[in-house]
């Protein structure tokens, strides 16, 4: 049981609970509340103020005489030293709660406190204390009948015993605990209950009964949709399978729990995946796939134990080199093997030459003869193959030098496409006579040389004499040269449908490049496209117009209040929904900022955990910006994505257009 499960807030108004914290016109117990709660609040981003919290609050209990409280603050205070990785300053809080509830006989506050405790025990390696703590639990439970903590108890206790080798009580536990959780119909529990009762027939030997309560684990899981089980179910299911020797069942389930585990960013889980398709590739004889993965499986370890013992990491790194170099040693091994075999081949094809030989020396001198013009035939074919060998090399010499000179044609072609590309783009011109000079930036970094990213304009004059500048934000399908290609007919298409076709409507502009997509590309079933946001403003009648394609954007208005752009959820292009695109009206006031942008910033992977970056902290830094002046606002958005990603590779184009209405 851990305190996180136990005592964590709901996310709170930060705003309003300082306010109460500051003016302290509430009730005492509401002026706690708020100290706990914003505490809580913060403890996983900022575990320091989070102490610091808890300990006001400590502070004000005391001083109010509201002492009920002191187990929730201690238990507090230990999360906050908890998440920081201090677990013996930890112990240290929650034993206080501890003495606490026993010196008030509250056994609720026992069980917690209990629970917390062997929690960290186990995260220390001292199973011993940590099994002591969960049975001490288990009879304060059963003494209360407290079934709904009866059920999580028992499953710790499956998995400690386990860890014991005491394999028929780990199994006992299980099915109790798996029991319990039926009855109050808790399949996340189940869930993990099934895992440990097939965990316990895998330590028995019993691989058949492993199997099924694996399986069990996974079928619910995946019901529910609790990704992390269903991934530790398919890794349980594929160790069966290695140990069962059917190492072609195992590959698949690692395959499936690596999926899983890639689209939740769970860096342990994909630890665990990594390292048993080595030994699988390993015992298959699959080498290059068994060092790939290894080398896959060190990476993540290096990740999840970069703050911790260095020790530890340099130990695992030596294993890793051992491994390597096993691999490769049986990649050389199986080379070797093949070449023994070959001079076997050639030795026997030699008895059996020298056996002619001596047949031959039997005949006589005539013989000889016939047997030294076979000689000379031979060096003759000697030299020809000597020469042969000579022209590949000088064959090979001029092949790579063919090849040097394509690839320099070819970069010199991408550099080529990307001054048409850039010719193609917005005129900067055209956008200072419409927003003016200060009042707007480009942020654009090509993930290559070229971009599946644009940015494009155009003026025109309707017969009804209305001045219209349209603007567009853009990520075609792909990057590098094939996105380059779609962002030129892209922009061709939006040039085609305002000035040629006459379509001075957003959504009939869509629509129309959609239809000419669809006819041009899209009829073997390709659905290549854009994702994109089209601007119209009139400056007739001041007003502007917009249509938006799987792709919003932001109005700041002075007060930095934000509102994001409507849109419709389906490219330009070919896809699953075909309705017609929407016009929306800008609402909006002078002075207020527009931010457009296509989905590359957000989805850089960096930080310190290899994330992705998010549209939510986009938004914060927009925000935060707000003060600087356009030219800073591009500055400060790169040196961000710079910071963020750091040394990982760029993932995708990037495009972030601001303007000053």
């Amino acid at each position: 049981m851990s305190i996180f499960s136990a005592l964590a807030s709901n996310s709170t108004n930060r705003d309003s609970l300082q306010k109460i914290i500051i003016t302290q016109q509430v009730a005492d117990t509401l002026i706690f509340s708020a100290y706990y709660d914003l505490a809580w609040d913060n403890i996983y981003e900022n575990p320091d103020t989070a102490y610091t919290l808890a300990k006001r609050a400590f502070l004000f209990i005391k001083r109010k005489n509201l002492i009920r409280y002191q187990p929730k603050i201690t238990n507090l205070m230990g999360a906050c030293f908890q998440v920081k990785g201090d677990f013996l300053k930890a112990i240290e809080y929650y034993q206080q709660s501890l003495k606490f509830g026993e010196n008030t006989k509250d056994d609720k506050t026992i069980l917690v406190a209990y629970g917390n405790i062997g929690a960290l025990y186990t995260q220390l390696g001292q199973s011993e204390k940590a099994l002591e703590m969960s049975l001490k639990s288990l009879a304060i439970a059963e003494k209360n009948n407290y079934e709904d903590k009866l059920a999580s108890i028992q499953n710790n206790l499956s998995i400690l015993y386990n860890n014991f080798r005491n394999y028929e009580k780990s199994l006992s536990y299980g099915l109790k605990s798996l029991a319990l959780y039926k009855k109050y119909n808790d399949k996340n529990g189940q869930s993990s209950s099934l895992g440990n009762i097939g965990t316990s027939y895998f330590s028995l030997k019993n691989l058949d009964k492993a199997l099924e309560y694996y399986n069990q684990s996974y079928q619910l899981s995946k019901e529910i949709g609790n990704t992390r089980e269903e991934a530790t179910a398919a890794i349980d299911i594929a160790q069966v399978y290695k140990e069962k020797n059917n190492f072609r069942e195992s590959i698949a389930y690692y395959k499936k729990a690596e999926k899983i585990a890639e689209e939740t960013e769970e860096l342990d889980v994909l630890s665990q995946v990594y390292q048993g398709l080595y030994e699988c590739e390993k015992a298959t004889k699959q080498y290059e796939k068994a060092l790939l993965s290894y080398e896959k499986f060190m990476t993540i370890f290096r990740e999840l134990n970069k703050e911790k013992n260095l020790e530890e990491v340099n130990k695992k790194a030596i294993e890793f080199e051992f491994n390597k170099r096993s691999v490769r040693d049986s990649i050389a091994n199986a080379d070797k093997q093949k070449i023994t075999d070959a001079k076997l081949e050639a030795n026997k094809a030699q008895i059996q030459k020298d056996k002619i030989l001596k047949m031959a020396l039997g005949f006589g001198l005539a013989l000889f003869l016939v047997f030294v013009i076979i000689i000379l035939n031979r060096l003759n074919i000697i030299r020809k193959q000597k020469q042969i060998i000579e022209d590949k090399n000088q064959q090979t010499q001029i092949q790579k030098e063919e090849i040097e000179i394509k690839n320099k044609e070819i970069l010199d072609s991408i550099n080529y496409a990307k001054r048409i590309q850039d010719g193609l783009l917005a005129n900067l011109v055209s956008l200072e006579k419409n927003f003016g000079k200060e009042n707007f930036f480009i942020l654009f970094l090509p993930k290559d040389i070229v971009s599946g990213d644009f940015y494009w304009s155009t003026e025109v004059t309707t017969p009804q004499k209305e001045e219209l500048f349209y603007f567009a934000c853009c990520d075609s399908t792909g990057h590098g040269v094939p996105g380059a290609f779609m962002s030129l007919l892209n922009m061709s298409l939006l040039s085609e449908a305002i000035k040629e076709e006459d379509l001075y409507n957003p959504s009939e502009v869509f629509n129309h490049i959609r239809k000419r997509l669809i006819q041009t590309i899209g009829s073997g079933g390709q659905q290549d496209g854009f994702d994109g946001t089209l601007l119209c403003i009139n400056k007739t009648n001041k007003r502007i117009t917009y249509a938006s394609a799987n792709n919003g954007g932001l109005l700041i208005k002075k007060d930095k209040t934000c509102i994001e752009l409507d849109y419709n959820k389906m490219p330009v292009g070919k896809g699953i929904k075909t309705e017609n695109f929407i016009t929306h009206e800008l609402e909006y006031n002078k002075g207020d900022t527009l931010y457009l942008y296509t989905d590359g910033y957000a989805d850089q992977f960096g930080g310190p955990k290899g994330k992705k970056f998010k549209y939510k902290q986009l938004l914060d830094s927009l925000i935060a910006m707000q003060s600087a002046k356009f030219i800073e606002q591009e500055n400060q958005l790169k040196q961000i994505h710079n910071d963020w990603k750091f040394e990982r590779e760029q993932v995708d184009d990037i495009l972030i257009l601001g303007i000053k209405l």
